[in-house]
């Protein structure tokens, strides 16, 4: 375990999965890319880097490893030198996830994220041993602890219940799971296995429960999340943590139907931005970055993922229109 995981540790709260930023020419606009990872760590978001937002397949090992080393030289520099890094470090196989995963500690990460190996779903899809034994072998081999990454819309529609999430949870490199299959009742059960005292016991580590968007974050918190990961983050960071921070406190002992009703009308602002950025992609969420916070910040996306046609310009500029006005107001 690299020394700058023991230093950075991983709490509950708000994440967001960074857009990487393309120039015209679709080489990586590192100014961009430094300027959103200030922006988000200022705001108390938390950094995911080269996940399915930051378009790590369409990127080389070399710019994975640049994007993180990136990252870090500007949080480092502006004073957020405690804000950990998690990487996206999945691929097809387990050899190359784990040489992945190697190069992230090298490059500065402090945690990973793996998504399960999607390519050959027709030849391992159904096959929860081939599927357990990648996470294993990948677990066994990670210099950083691994959060499971649950995606079926991006892992050719391999989808793991709580029973295989569970299993996986009692390795002692795991430390989350991210389930952007938007499923509170299989969250709530893993969260309810590994909060346990027993679990604790055994594990020194705490783990965390995330769900992938945060249009679902204060039922989640109610079901014992830990907070979220969360694409809109990048249009919207400060709203989405005071959302989380409403309902936390909303929740606690102590809070009050007062918070609650708070907590309520901030996630129907969530909500409604939420499923705009959805239903608008990678390219749609580069364009509102530009549009609405400052150009250049998102880019473009790279070939073959399109640039927003005006239906998708036309669904941003109606469901981004209320929380841009909270987002600025605060």
């Amino acid at each position: 375990m690299s020394p700058s995981t023991l230093s950075r540790s991983f709490t509950s709260g708000v994440y967001c999965p960074l857009i990487t930023p393309f120039k015209p020419d679709e080489e990586i606009d590192f100014d961009a890319l430094q300027a959103q990872v200030v922006r988000l760590a200022s705001a108390r978001m938390g950094i995911v880097l080269l996940g399915t937002n930051g378009e790590a397949s369409h990127l080389s090992d070399a710019e994975r490893a640049a994007v993180i080393r990136a990252a870090r030289t500007a949080l480092d520099s502006n004073g957020y030198t405690q804000v950990p890094i998690v990487a996206g470090t999945g691929t097809g196989s387990a050899k190359e996830t784990i040489r992945l995963c190697n190069d992230a500690c090298d490059a500065g990460a402090d945690y990973v994220i793996v998504i399960a190996p999607g390519y050959f779903s027709f030849a391992v899809g159904s096959d929860l041993l081939a599927l357990k034994n990648f996470f294993l072998q990948v677990l066994d081999a990670s210099p950083l602890p691994v959060m499971i990454y649950n995606f079926p819309g991006a892992a050719s529609g391999i989808n793991f219940d709580s029973d295989f999430l569970i299993e996986l949870s009692e390795h002692q490199n795991c430390f989350g799971a991210k389930l952007t299959c938007a499923s509170i009742g299989k969250g709530h059960r893993l969260a309810v296995h590994t909060q346990s005292p027993a679990y604790k016991q055994r594990h020194p580590r705490p783990y965390f429960v995330l769900p992938g968007y945060s249009d679902i974050l204060l039922p989640a918190l109610v079901s014992r999340a830990s907070g979220c990961i969360t694409g809109t983050g990048n249009i919207i960071p400060k709203t989405i943590v005071k959302l989380y921070d409403t309902a936390v406190a909303a929740l606690a002992p102590g809070g009050n139907a007062e918070q609650l009703d708070a907590a309520r009308e901030l996630q129907d602002l969530v909500t409604e931005a939420d499923w705009a950025v959805v239903k608008a992609g990678i390219g749609g969420t580069k364009y509102a970055m530009d549009t609405y916070i400052q150009p250049g910040l998102g880019g473009v996306p790279r070939t073959p993922l399109p640039p927003p046609g005006p239906a998708i310009k036309s669904i941003l500029a109606t469901g981004l229109k209320r929380a841009l006005a909270y987002e600025n107001s605060l």
